[in-house]
């Protein structure tokens, strides 16, 4: 028994239910809020962190660790407690009907509505950026005051500017994520403000620094988490010994355990309840992230901004956090790109109605 992954209770679990159940539905809601939050809140600290290190190094003045620590965790307590202003083959005709849907549709103007897009990529080291296996757009309507959360699943067609038709995930390691924001706007219609992701070797420090979640693992799911556990050692160059899941039960997983979890996909329901699995690691740590004071969330943002790549500026941070409380209150909408009923599968590529696809997502976030 490890260490970090601390073995809670052993049972068998039922299975994880059908694709598109929503058991924990209020829970998730709490929980994407709060996720919201803690991207905004982590990012802006960084922003704010860096400003004050340079500003103390002009005048020459050394910040310690010290000081930093009460430096992030003053900002967020003024954060927390401030009010806010307003402020690779194709089907015959698939590219035609692309096309066609983009001569008709522009990404729409707006106010009062904030996208950012969280991607998580599979990426084991910095040689390369990663494929985006998790792509969730998050848009906040301040006008409704609704968040939207909308996944947009990685295999879903994409014609990736200057590279042609693929997966809408290999867009992400071809360009990183700012080639992944071109490309959905560019066939989804949609504008991106900002985008924030983290690859495998920052989930597992993320967890860590959390001192691990508790998640529920069936046979299937342990046995395929240990090979997984063993192959990121290996690359990380570290033993797996103390990380591996010993059978089905409830566990205070460590980062290695978690990370492997979510990355379960061959056994269930493919990409769909992987999904699942990342949805309760992310419920999970949320869960903590939100109960932190504020002295606690600044350590643990020190810990885990690093592992972090992001594009939000420390002018765009300062106009968001002081609003986090009030994102933090709206009501959350969840789907899917491909919808239901909207596309079919060719050559392993989801292949959506572009037209009527473009026309929802605009209609959900832009609500036209």
């Amino acid at each position: 028994m490890s260490q970090q992954g601390r073995y809670v209770r052993n049972e068998r679990h039922s299975h994880l239910g059908e694709p598109h159940a929503d058991p924990e539905g209020k829970k998730r809601k709490k929980a994407f809020r709060s996720l919201f939050a803690a991207l905004l809140v982590a990012a802006g600290i960084s922003a704010l962190l860096t400003g004050q290190v340079m500003a103390a190094e002009e005048e020459d003045i050394s910040l310690t660790p010290a000081a930093a620590l009460e430096l992030v965790s003053a900002k967020v307590e003024e954060a927390l407690h401030s009010g806010h202003e307003e402020a690779e083959s194709v089907p015959p005709g698939t590219e035609e009907a692309a096309a066609e849907a983009d001569r008709k549709t522009e990404i729409p103007e707006s106010t009062g509505i904030y996208n950012l897009l969280l991607v998580g990529v599979d990426r084991r080291d910095a040689s390369w950026n990663g494929n985006s296996d998790s792509i969730i757009l998050l848009s906040v309507d301040k006008n409704t005051e609704t968040i939207h959360m909308i996944s947009f699943m990685r295999d879903l067609y994409a014609d990736i500017p200057g590279y042609g038709v693929k997966k809408l995930n290999a867009a992400c390691a071809i360009g990183g994520c700012p080639l992944l924001v071109d490309t959905i706007e560019e066939n989804y219609k949609v504008g991106i403000n900002n985008y924030v992701s983290l690859d495998y070797n920052g989930m597992i420090a993320l967890i860590d620094a959390l001192g691990g979640v508790e998640i529920e693992v069936s046979d299937s799911e342990a046995e395929l988490a240990n090979g997984l556990i063993t192959d990121m050692a290996g690359l990380r160059g570290e033993s797996p010994d103390g990380h591996y899941f010993y059978g089905a039960g409830t566990y205070i997983a460590d980062g290695y355990q978690a990370t492997a979890y979510s990355r379960v996909r061959f056994t269930g329901n493919s990409d769909y309840e992987r999904t699942e699995r990342q949805r309760n690691v992310m419920t999970q740590i949320l869960t903590k992230v939100k109960n932190m004071d504020a002295k606690e969330l600044g350590k643990f943002a020190l810990k885990v901004l690093p592992n972090l790549n992001y594009d939000i500026d420390g002018a765009t941070m300062l106009l968001l956090i002081p609003q986090i409380p009030v994102f933090a209150t709206y009501e959350i909408e969840q789907s899917r790109v491909p919808y239901d009923g909207l596309y079919y599968s060719d050559n392993e590529i989801l292949m959506p109605d572009m037209e009527e696809t473009i026309r929802l997502l605009q209609e959900t976030v832009y609500d036209r």
